[in-house]
């Protein structure tokens, strides 16, 4: 027997799982939650080990410490100084409707300050949201205000999560927007990045605030909680409710709607032209796309090319939640396009990156679809789509590119339907470009 360790099997720990780990050694955490359902714990306390600040801030269900997660354990603020840890469920799913039918609206007249072709920071997307109509348009409203916006205290409420009953004492919240109408308050939560999941008290925490605060100016609002994502020039925007005020674990999607001020930038003449017209070019030696979402591709060279920096697959890791094997998957698709290189174990964008990337929107997507169709696979696929007007099964797919090389995939095992999965969603971002 070989006594070689699978590198798929080598965990990293990082500095929080290190420093949990001795917290959890000399505190009886996982004791004090079998017997009471709780431990209490302060930041004074964790500060011994590492700042409270980067212990305690966990975004996402894969930024947990691996005991947390080994355990089934999260973490609660209560008050600006301590915590609560316990068997909470504190995520909610994101499962962004891709096929959703953008809604177009116009690029207001009149606003020179903002340039819409580069929205690279969630305060812009927010803003743009605002001046274009979105918000008044998902919120079904003639007329809003921005009244709400930045840090502010908690004051006291309480609530009860997993039957356990929690009470909350001047923490610190932040809201990204809050809007006003005549009768309802709208707290507005925005991310300039696709993740899978969110922290639901990031939404449950000022909507109990300003829930408590309408009420006690006997203020007759309804608060309603929007979750707003913007990337590739399109905003998504998503309403969520609690059936029971009192415990967020009962939160529950309302309703969701895309929205795009930039117009389709595509014809069919022109996709036609382009799949006639693409040079193409020998797939590299880089393993084939196997991120069915490419939206996050894109979204990860969006915020290398905004942020004017390398990033590390930890990096990738740590902005999106992802694990680290899925930060490589979108790398390396990244890379099969030749947007990025992989240098020193960072990723870094190719001089095709930032000249495509640099572009105004528009022709930022007429580009990518360019590139995307200069390898075989993908225009072989939308060649056949244009030809018999359907998107064709990932069976068929099989067949169209059977021939066709795709670096370190063979082609009888189920990897193969993966990859060919993966060709049949990136065809129908392109579509959803065109005006059909």
């Amino acid at each position: 027997m070989s006594n070689s360790i699978s590198k798929s099997k080598i965990i990293m720990k990082t500095k929080n799982d290190i420093a949990w780990e001795k917290i959890f050694k000399d505190y009886p955490v996982v004791e004090s939650v079998n017997k009471d359902e709780f431990f209490s714990i302060t930041s004074l306390q964790i500060n011994e080990y590492r700042e409270a600040r980067l212990m305690t801030k966990f975004d996402f269900h894969k930024q947990l410490p691996s005991i947390f997660r080994e355990n089934g354990l999260a973490i609660l603020p209560t008050s600006r100084g301590s915590y609560v840890i316990g068997r909470f469920k504190i995520f909610e799913s994101i499962d962004i409707n891709t096929r959703l039918e953008a809604i177009g609206v116009a690029k207001p007249e009149g606003i020179e300050t903002i340039d819409i072709e580069d929205i690279s920071s969630e305060t812009t997307a927010l803003l743009c949201a605002n001046i274009s109509g979105i918000l008044k348009d998902f919120f079904d409203e003639d007329y809003i205000l921005h009244t709400i916006g930045g840090r502010m205290g908690s004051g006291d409420f309480d609530f009860y999560i997993s039957d356990l009953p929690i009470e909350v004492s001047k923490s610190q919240i932040e809201i990204d927007g809050g809007f006003e109408s005549d009768n309802f308050v709208y707290l507005v939560e925005v991310k300039n990045l696709i993740h899978d999941e969110f922290l639901t008290r990031q939404i449950y925490y000022p909507f109990r605030v300003w829930k408590q605060k309408l009420e006690e100016r006997k203020i007759d609002k309804a608060v309603r909680n929007i979750f707003l994502t913007y990337s590739d020039g399109l905003f998504y925007l998503r309403e969520y409710g609690f059936e029971d005020v009192y415990d967020p674990t009962t939160i529950r999607i309302i309703k969701e709607a895309k929205y795009s001020i930039v117009k389709d930038s595509l014809s069919i003449d022109d996709l036609k032209n382009l799949v006639l017209e693409s040079e193409i070019v020998k797939d590299p030696d880089i393993p084939f796309p196997q991120s069915n979402d490419l939206y996050k591709t894109i979204n990860l060279c969006e915020l290398i090319y905004y942020g004017d920096k390398v990033m590390s697959k930890e990096d990738i890791t740590e902005e999106f939640g992802f694990v680290h094997r899925q930060a490589g998957y979108y790398g390396d698709s990244a890379r099969y396009l030749g947007l990025l290189d992989y240098v020193d174990k960072k990723y870094v964008l190719t001089e095709l990156g930032e000249k495509t990337f640099s572009k105004p929107l528009k022709q930022r997507q007429f580009e990518l679809a360019k590139i995307i169709l200069s390898h075989e696979p993908f225009n072989i696929v939308m060649a056949n789509y244009l030809d018999k007007g359907v998107s064709p099964s990932t069976e068929e797919i099989k067949k169209l590119i059977y021939h066709c090389k795709l670096y370190n995939v063979g082609k009888e095992g189920s990897t193969f339907g993966r990859r060919c999965s993966t060709i049949k969603s990136w065809i129908n971002w392109i579509l959803d470009r065109v005006d059909v």
